[in-house]
């Protein structure tokens, strides 16, 4: 708690101080800029009253009178240097001393306004000196602004300064006060986390305020309440590993719709072709790492179009669509997510020239995949202590077989399976197969990949519990 309480006393410290610091520097800028006008104004009306009073004696060339109207206007503040400069060129007279001895340096381009030069700090006003309406000359003075401006600025910086240190004072001592008011909802509520972390998912902490702390500590009894629903979920069901079954036993708690339910099911196998000739020569690692991407290839498209992951069989993949979510067109959804695997692996092949791994090319995937509807029991199935929830029945047997004939990138499904997409798919009637350990042939067909993307069928979930 004392560390919390540093952090918040070193955050105001900081906010004040920044905050104070911001606005002491608007405010002297703010200043600054107003000093600069002010001085600006008395140099023009020093500059335009000398040009007024060096008129005449520029014209009788009374040195003496312009030498003291010279000396008078260097005694206001902040002026570096006057000069009188006549109409031939020079200077007339200059209070650092000059007296004819440069060419005059006009800055008053015309007219009989006076104008300001800026150079750095300096500020020069050139006010034209106008007798009987002839300009016969002109009036510089020099302002030295940082002479004026500075130390006025400085002053203020100074006082805020000062004030800034009084507030940031205040603001760490007004933070501390307030973690202390904190410290007591906040021990309790830690000693509620260190208890949940210990294991005891039954650990309340008693609310004492409906501000956020208070807000806080319900989340963490809400928290606390969910884990509880969860490790119940998963000490019943841990052992199953669909997350839709998972998902569908959030809604469903009791476990009771889980049981082996018969069903209409689209059940797909996807296979590597020749993948015993392809891992001869793969280290073990390599075999792993091509079959992990192969089963991240078909998961994702198997995924997305609501599949059901059954299991992994060596280099094959056993799915089905239709349950835990009953989707009334799984076959359509097992035909579109077949043909973009197979899309994928394409693509996949045609990307590993450029994929060099070890000094050696990746090695093709090409999946054969047969494809299957019939109906299955669907449920738990295994014992106590280890359960699998999976599909069975000789629709299974079906899809397995016909996967075994499926060329290299061929997808082929049954007539059942045709009955269901005809229209959605092109299909090519590849004759009757005899499939082993079945005396009833089977109709075969092959499905056009190149038309495969055009099924696109909306995901309409459904959890059917029959």
């Amino acid at each position: 708690m004392r560390s919390l309480q540093m952090k918040v006393s070193w955050l105001a410290a900081t906010l004040l101080a920044v905050a104070c610091l911001t606005l002491a520097w608007i405010a002297t800028q703010n200043q600054k800029n107003a000093l600069e006008a002010e001085v600006e104004k008395r140099a023009l009306l020093l500059a335009t009253g000398l040009s007024g009073s060096a008129a005449e004696a520029i014209v009788l060339r009374d040195d003496l009178t312009l030498g003291r109207l010279v000396q008078e206007a260097g005694r206001s503040d902040g002026v570096v240097d006057v000069r009188i400069l006549r109409k031939e060129g020079g200077v007339e007279a200059s209070l650092a001393g000059a007296r004819n001895d440069r060419a005059a340096e006009w800055l008053a381009t015309g007219g009989d306004s006076p104008e300001l030069v800026r150079n750095g700090s300096l500020l020069v006003v050139a006010a034209p000196v106008a007798f009987s309406g002839t300009r016969v000359g002109e009036v510089q003075v020099d302002v030295d602004l940082e002479a004026l401006v500075s130390p006025v600025v400085w002053k203020t910086r100074r006082e805020l300064a000062i004030a800034t240190l009084a507030v940031v004072a205040a603001g760490v001592t007004a933070g501390v006060c307030f973690v202390a008011l904190l410290a007591g909802p906040l021990r309790r509520l830690r000693a509620g986390v260190e208890r949940l972390t210990a294991g005891d998912l039954a650990v309340r902490v008693p609310p004492t305020s409906r501000d956020e702390v208070g807000e806080l500590t319900r989340a963490f009894n809400e928290m606390g309440e969910s884990l509880q629903q969860k490790e119940r979920i998963q000490s019943a069901f841990g052992r199953y590993v669909s997350e839709n079954v998972l998902r569908q036993l959030l809604e469903t708690p009791e476990g009771d719709e889980l049981g082996g339910a018969e069903r209409e099911l689209t059940i797909a196998f996807i296979d590597i072709r020749g993948f015993t000739r392809i891992s001869e020569d793969m280290k073990a690692r390599d075999v792993v790492a091509l079959l992990n991407e192969f089963f991240q290839l078909v998961s994702d498209r198997i995924l997305a179009r609501g599949g059901t992951i059954d299991k992994f069989i060596g280099d094959s993949v056993m799915v089905y669509f239709g349950a835990p979510l009953h989707h009334p067109d799984h076959a359509v959804r097992a035909v579109t997510a077949a043909t973009e695997i197979v899309r994928a692996c394409a693509d996949r092949n045609r990307a590993r020239d450029r994929d060099v791994q070890h000094g050696t090319r990746l090695p093709l995937i090409e999946p054969g995949i047969g494809i299957h509807t019939g109906m299955v029991v669907v449920g738990s199935i295994g014992s106590d202590r280890r359960a699998d929830y999976t599909a069975v029945g000789d629709a299974v047997n079906v899809a397995h077989r016909i996967e075994k004939l499926a060329r290299p990138g061929e997808i082929l499904v049954s007539e059942a399976v045709q009955r269901h997409v005809r229209g959605a798919f092109r299909l090519r009637f590849e004759g009757e197969r005899q499939l082993s350990g079945r005396q009833e042939p089977v109709h075969v067909y092959s499905v056009d990949r190149d038309d495969a993307a055009q099924a696109q069928p909306a995901l309409r979930d459904e959890w059917d519990p029959a």
